[in-house]
């Protein structure tokens, strides 16, 4: 089974790895079959490949507008953040508030100096759809990393926020450095989502791979493991 992309800490994995489970369709948009196969799409009128005028050709080999800096691109998008956020508890679960505990992670007024820093503040942006923090936590090697980051912000906006469905709670587990490289360590936490269509819960489960930049002492995210706590699929990898 082929799954795109890591829980927290990657893309679209706990939208994917919910819907695996609870046996229910993506919330992502189909392919028409003529897209899918690569196929010219047809005129109304059943003709074949639809003839561009001359004016609109000219026009679409011109300069045209430039594109959109990455700070206009994610001021467009919504997110779920509450009007008063840093008087709110921070979704993370800590029991302090978003001010005292996330907040300043994702303002960047500090760095992740610990793999549950980087764990617990990317759990609240996927919360609150802080794209640019998801981004900007994902080290380079990680593979859901992109350099286009306008294009990637775009397609974290469209399909990988987890938009349907609640964050309930973030159970992580204790931090596993690597023996042989302090800069690379891991984490095992569990994550439960409700389904906003049916209320159904799911349990996640993820052993996350982080490493450190030596000369800024911070951690990022790089790659994990994810699997299911739904009874027959405990053992059953649902990211390779």
């Amino acid at each position: 089974m082929t799954m795109k992309g890591l829980l927290v800490l990657g893309s679209v994995a706990i939208e994917v790895a919910a819907a695996f489970v609870a046996q229910r369709p993506l919330s992502l948009a189909p392919l028409s079959r003529g897209r899918r196969l690569g196929l010219p799409p047809l005129s109304a009128n059943g003709g074949g490949k639809k003839k561009k005028s001359k004016r609109a050709a000219q026009t679409s080999k011109g300069f045209g507008a430039p594109p959109l800096p990455l700070d206009d691109v994610l001021a467009a998008f919504k997110t779920r953040a509450p009007e008063n956020a840093d008087a709110e508890p921070c979704p993370c679960g800590s029991g302090e508030s978003y001010a005292g505990c996330c907040g300043p992670l994702h303002r960047g007024e500090r760095v992740c100096s610990t793999m549950t820093d980087v764990l617990r503040s990317r759990y609240s942006a996927f919360s609150w759809r802080n794209i640019k923090y998801v981004m900007d936590t994902t080290h380079e090697t990680c593979r859901d990393y992109r350099e286009d980051r306008v294009a990637w912000a775009k397609d974290l906006h469209k399909t990988g926020m987890f938009d349907s469905f609640e964050f309930v709670k973030l159970e992580p587990g204790l931090e596993e450095l690597n023996e042989d490289d302090e800069n690379e360590g891991f984490v095992q936490f569990k994550v439960t989502l409700r389904a906003k269509e049916d209320g159904q819960e799911t349990d996640i489960s993820e052993r996350s791979r982080f490493l450190r930049d030596p000369s800024k002492g911070s951690w990022s995210y790089a790659s994990g493991d994810v699997r299911s706590g739904v009874a027959g699929l405990e053992d059953t990898t649902l990211n390779v």
